[in-house]
């Protein structure tokens, strides 16, 4: 897995706002950490030491540029410290994201910071690298999302575009089942690459959770909704609550064909459904083409310790 192209990747998302030279700028210096440590191998000298400062300023600038998209304000007249207190405080990072933020400050950055004697050895070099970038990806995920969402609001408010509330009386379920084949007419337009285009994930979950909150301001949508399951910890893609009911929702990109994806995402949701004692979910795989293609759905029972639970399938009929 090549991390620094994953971050590529993800960055492009922003090549066209204020954001972008900061992300440039964040690259290069894991772009140098790496070139250190490449070098430090062939007998240069405290490069290791060197790597592990790079990865601090681009856990810094991150942050920043972070701070700009989740919370709309600018991070210039702000210390990293404080930057880092209010994503921490106002609980802006998402519950992954905030897990790697406290191990890559506490194990990393401070202990460099403010001992300027010591010095590190490959494997934590390594580490840190590696720690950073999966703390940059993942915080990535999460600014995409947001920005995504963003973006969608304000589409449906500029144009005066108000997802359909005929559904408002019905169940939950068949409600967002709804609402699901309407988001499905435009989702292919945000399919990126061009030999084999697929969906940016975090970007569709970010205009589905703009689009679902504007339908029903009743309605409340929690991304990345944690499930306990023993010892695991499993994150559905989206909670959806209302009154006093609520669903989970998990989406399959289609990659794949149709019933390899239900057959995989079915167990999958099944799995979360029965740990987190939420007894409706919905599995939903949107289309490669636009609306020409014609929104299946089936729905899926199952009883577990006596338990019934009930899956419905939104899908396309065909890819």
């Amino acid at each position: 897995m090549d991390l620094l192209k994953l971050i590529n990747d993800k960055c492009s998302f922003f090549s066209d706002t204020e954001i972008s030279q900061g992300l440039k700028s964040v690259i290069l210096h894991l772009e140098t950490a790496e070139r250190h440590f490449e070098r430090e191998k062939q007998g240069e000298d405290y490069l290791f030491t060197d790597v592990v400062y790079r990865s601090n300023q681009a856990f810094e600038g991150s942050l920043k540029e972070a701070y700009r998209v989740l919370t709309g304000n600018q991070p210039e007249k702000l210390t990293p410290y404080k930057i880092e207190q209010y994503l921490e405080q106002n609980a802006i990072l998402q519950e992954r994201v905030l897990s790697l933020f406290t191990n890559y400050r506490e194990e990393w950055r401070n202990k460099s910071t403010h001992d300027y004697k010591l010095y590190f050895s490959e494997q934590e070099a390594f580490l840190a690298v590696v720690n950073i970038c999966a703390f940059f990806n993942i915080l990535l995920d999460q600014m995409i999302g947001k920005k995504a969402y963003d973006q969608e609001k304000v589409e449906l408010s500029k144009l005066g575009i108000v997802p359909s509330k005929q559904a408002q009386d019905k169940s939950l379920v068949e409600q967002v089942s709804q609402l699901l084949i309407t988001f499905s007419n435009d989702s292919p337009s945000i399919m990126r690459g061009a030999t084999m285009p697929k969906y940016f994930e975090r970007e569709l979950m970010g205009k589905l959770n703009a689009y679902l909150s504007s339908a029903d301001e009743q309605i409340e949508v929690i991304p990345e909704y944690a499930v306990i399951d023993g010892e695991r910890r499993l994150y559905a893609d989206f909670l959806v609550r209302k009154g006093e009911s609520s669903l989970l929702i998990e989406i399959k990109n289609p990659t794949k064909s149709v019933d390899t994806l239900l057959n995989y995402g079915k167990d999958q949701l099944f799995t979360y459904i029965n740990a987190s004692g939420i007894k409706n979910g919905i599995l939903y795989i949107p289309p490669r083409r636009n609306n020409s293609t014609k929104m299946m759905t089936r729905e899926v029972e199952l009883i577990m310790s006596g338990n019934k639970m009930k899956i419905v399938e939104v899908f396309p009929e065909k890819f």
